[in-house]
């Protein structure tokens, strides 16, 4: 019990989701999530008030000191201590009626300030001279004993003001936010090919570089960028591997830049989505590429909808023909190597709400392309439709 500090493991999905729902129950009572470094647990909060349109503040206690979080104390006439407000924490006025004050790294600050970010948390919701508004709730966020950053404790007092959760790295939940907002290809496929290394600690090297969900989008900006200065070519192998060994360490470096060469073997997912290419192009692959090209697909397949959408689920005649030739190769592709098939429109499903909309919503896909439906019917086990 002591690696998940007796509570509940949960995906970090799960856990916004459970914030997003308590404030549209207006159940402002705190939250508290625990997990290890660079998963995202900040950014999610983040992701979903902005899709709800309400205030986000963080606090970054390890920053921070108790003047900061107080205010500086005021001489008056009066015994009582008065403090001068302070513009860090959330005001309605400015930040919104509605909102999450998010206490980032709990854990790793001191205890006395702990003990003031614990006034937040009780049934006065104050801190000195401060009251939080009535609509905003907070969240708690910090790393367990062993997660990869520091720990100065955490009092059983915190604990039982909030419902707490383990919040556990997951592959699947990452991915589909990973296609949604534009993660190389290169890396989601990566990384789909070998799990394991979305997040690896060393507990034994606390302070080296490891891989994780926040240092692998960080390589993807890296790459994304410097491809694009490319004009869209493979990027030259030691510099894949320098960029890689700056992001997730030299450890785990070496395995993504040597996948990261099976890119030269893909074919032009342009010519995928114009038709020009069957989907038996993969039977003689390897995985690695097999991997890289659905991914590709999967990209410039969303890229090209946002693009083409004219309204709720209306789409240009191109975005129609040009989805359906993705869909059929993805198809084809199944009958040569069933998992290419099956991933490439599951991800392409779970991770674009363009495509969601095209294949389910519009009844021009229906008529431009009948296959699907068989597909998945032949397919429900693996791969729904909605």
């Amino acid at each position: 019990m002591a690696e998940t500090m007796n509570m509940k493991e949960i995906n970090i999905e799960t856990f916004s989701n459970e914030v997003k729902l308590d404030l549209e129950d207006e159940n402002y009572d705190p939250m508290m999530g625990f997990g290890k470094s660079g998963i995202g647990k900040t950014m999610s909060i983040y992701e979903m008030t902005q899709e709800l349109g309400i205030g986000f503040c963080e606090l970054r206690l390890v920053t921070m000191s108790e003047t900061d979080m107080l205010g500086v104390p005021l001489i008056t006439d009066s015994s009582r201590t008065t403090y001068a407000s302070n513009d860090l924490l959330p005001n309605e006025a400015r930040d919104g009626k509605r909102g999450v004050l998010v206490l980032d790294e709990i854990t790793s600050c001191s205890r006395t300030l702990r003990a003031a970010a614990y006034q937040l948390l009780d049934s006065k919701r104050a801190l000195g001279n401060y009251k939080l508004p009535d609509q905003w709730k907070v969240i708690a966020l910090g790393n367990g004993l062993d997660d990869g950053g520091v720990f100065e404790g955490m009092e059983a007092a915190f604990l039982s003001r909030a419902f707490c959760y383990r919040i556990e790295p997951d592959f699947a939940c990452w991915k589909k936010w990973a296609i949604a907002n534009n993660v190389n290809p290169a890396i989601v496929a990566y990384l789909t090919f070998d799990k394991e290394k979305l997040h690896v600690f060393d507990p034994d090297d606390p302070v080296g570089l490891f891989p994780c969900p926040r240092s692998w989008v960080a390589l993807s900006k890296k790459l994304n960028s410097r491809e694009k200065r490319n004009n869209g070519e493979k990027l030259p192998s030691e510099i894949v591997e320098l960029y890689a060994a700056g992001a997730v360490g030299e450890a785990a470096c070496a395995g993504f830049a040597a996948f990261y060469e099976y890119k030269e073997e893909t074919v032009s997912p342009d010519d995928i989505l114009s038709g020009k290419v069957k989907g038996n192009i993969i039977a003689n692959k390897r995985e690695e590429v097999m991997y890289l090209i659905v991914q590709q697909v999967v990209k410039q397949m969303n890229m090209e909808l946002e693009k083409e959408r004219k309204g709720t689920a209306q789409y240009t005649e191109k975005a129609i023909k040009r989805t359906a030739n993705a869909v059929r190769w993805f198809i084809e592709a199944s009958e040569i190597k069933l998992d290419a098939g099956v991933t490439g429109l599951r991800d392409l499903m779970e991770g674009s709400k363009y495509f969601q909309e095209i294949t389910t919503l519009c009844p021009e896909f229906d008529e431009e392309c009948p296959e699907l439906v068989q597909f998945a019917v032949d397919h429900s086990l693996v791969f729904e439709v909605g």
